[in-house]
Order: C-alpha cells, then sequence, then structure tokens
C-alpha cells in the first residue's frame, strides 16, 4: 500500500503522457531530502511510474512552501530532451505571488544581481553588485488593501530570485519566512508562504502543440487570491503532509538550493 503522501502526489497529477508528468506540488513538501528533511517528492517517485519500468526523475526543484506546476521525467530519454529544452530555455514558467504592499505600475521588470551570503546563521540570497545577473518580469492581476497579486516571469534562474527581487522592491512575498519579515525563521509550523508555480510550458515535440499546464493555487492563498479579484478553483488541502510538522521530523533547513533557480 502507497505511503498516505505517495496517493497525495498520485492525486496531484496535473498531466501524464509517455514522457512527462506534471504534478501540482503542494506547499510544505520539500523537493528533495536533506540532513532534516524526511518528507520529500524523491522519496515517493517510485510511487509514480503508472505502469512503466522506470521510476520518474526531477526535472527541476520547487522550494519546499512554494506549491505548483513540478515537471518529472518518466524515463532516461525523455531526461535528455528535458535537460536540453532546459539549457535551451525553450521551458516557460510563470509564477503567480501576492505580496505585501500596492505595487503601483501595472507591469514593469526587476534588474538586479542576486549573490549568496553566508554568516554564522546560515545562508541567504541577497540583491548585490557582484553577484549574478537576474531579471525578473512582473505583472499586476488584481490588488487589494495592503496587498497585490502579481504574475512572475522569471528571465534567469537564480536560487530565490522571486522572493529577493520582490522583497528588494519593498513588496515582499506574503507569508515569507526568510524575506521581507525582518524575523527569524519559524520552523515546524506549516507553510504560509503566497507563491505559486502557476504555469509550465514543456516543448516536446517540435511538431506538436506544447504541453501547457495551469497550477490551481493551494488553500493557503485563498483569502489573499479572493481579495485581489480571484474566482477560479483551489487545490484541495493534502492533510497528509501536515504529518512533518506535528514533531521532529520537520525540515528545518533553511533553505533550498535549486537546481535551475525555482523558487
Amino acid at each position: 500500500m502507497a505511503h498516505p503522501i505517495a496517493e497525495d502526489l498520485i492525486a496531484c497529477v496535473l498531466h501524464r503522457d509517455s514522457n512527462v508528468i506534471i504534478l501540482n506540488k503542494p506547499p510544505g513538501l520539500a523537493s528533495h531530502g536533506g540532513p532534516k528533511t524526511y518528507f520529500h517528492v524523491d522519496a515517493y517517485l517510485p510511487d509514480l511510474t503508472f505502469g512503466i519500468a522506470s521510476i520518474p526523475t526531477l526535472a527541476h526543484r520547487l522550494d519546499r512552501d512554494t506549491a505548483g506546476c513540478l515537471l518529472l521525467c518518466r524515463h532516461a530519454k525523455s531526461s535528455k530532451k528535458i535537460t536540453r529544452l532546459f539549457t535551451e530555455k525553450k521551458i516557460d514558467k510563470a509564477y503567480w505571488a501576492v505580496v505585501r504592499g500596492t505595487v503601483p505600475d501595472d507591469h514593469g521588470f526587476i534588474d538586479a544581481p542576486i549573490a549568496k551570503f553566508n554568516d554564522e546563521s546560515g545562508w541567504r540570497m541577497v540583491v548585490d553588485d557582484s553577484g549574478q545577473e537576474s531579471r525578473t518580469e512582473y505583472r499586476v492581476l488584481g490588488r487589494a488593501e495592503g496587498m497585490t497579486w502579481l504574475e512572475l516571469v522569471p528571465h534567469t534562474g537564480r536560487t530565490h530570485q522571486l522572493r529577493v527581487h520582490l522583497d528588494h522592491i519593498g513588496f515582499p512575498v506574503i507569508g515569507d519566512p526568510f524575506y521581507g519579515t525582518g524575523k527569524a525563521p519559524v520552523f515546524g509550523a506549516p507553510p504560509t508562504l503566497h507563491l505559486l508555480s502557476r504555469r509550465i510550458v514543456v516543448p516536446f515535440h517540435a511538431e506538436r502543440e506544447p504541453v501547457v499546464v495551469d497550477a490551481p493555487p493551494p488553500e493557503l492563498m485563498r483569502d489573499a487570491l479572493i481579495a485581489c479579484g480571484y474566482d477560479g478553483d483551489f487545490a484541495p488541502h493534502r492533510a497528509s503532509i501536515d504529518s512533518q510538522y506535528s514533531g521532529d521530523n520537520g525540515n528545518a533547513d533553511r533553505g533550498e538550493q535549486s537546481f535551475d533557480g525555482d523558487d
């Protein structure tokens, strides 16, 4: 019998074909394991074979508290193809975020280099002139008192790029435990990060239409999105993932590095 988290991940499949699977990763579930990360998508991939011999692999990575589209490769041939498409920047991604404050411009770009900073408390990403070139496009989808609903398109792929850039311009993501709060992160509690990997576009076959998938936002974003004018569906809460917050087995990592800079 599959683990409850594996069963929930099966229910989170948004798209499946002979080459790829796209999950709506629930918030609070890490992509990969670590020294203090015992619950993660990678651990349950053997339950997502759907009748073929190969165990799927992660094509990229989302931070633990970021929900939404997560791309899996179903076999070695598709993994090679997807790696090439990422390298050639042919896979498009868009994110949704609800940020604190009223963003004045309906559309704009954030150009600010990002570097990794280490101190005695751990590491974080910061805007720094010595860092790597980083560029994020944003578009306002809705506003409410004290908050703004944004669509974000990362034109570069730096670790925590969206969260760092939004904090840099004075509009941090609501519920971010690392950036924009001025407080130490609180571990062992359910996620509150209002960030969603909303859309992924995968042109796997050049002669066919690309795979285009939209992920419904998680329940934790409901109040803020409705206030900003969203009237669509929400993904069901996945109670199985709450188990990692009930004891000492929660993820106490300060953050997660990404293969391609996903938040």
